[in-house]
């Protein structure tokens, strides 16, 4: 997976669920997410796994 293609999935989840939720079960900060999500950072390779791991393990 790339940096877009996770960024693609960080959008289409926050459409219809919560980023705080995300940041809560990642531990990653929220405005980390938020700069991410806007195309402003890409993430570091710790942060890139534990998002990647939660879009993995979602199962909604």
């Amino acid at each position: 997976m790339t940096q877009e293609e996770l960024r693609e999935k960080l959008i289409a989840y926050v459409m219809r669920g919560t980023q705080k939720y995300i940041a809560e079960t990642t531990g990653i900060d929220s405005a980390v997410l938020s700069r991410f999500r806007n195309g402003k950072i890409d993430l570091y390779p710790n942060l890139f796994a534990k998002l990647s791991n939660f879009f993995e393990n979602d199962k909604t």
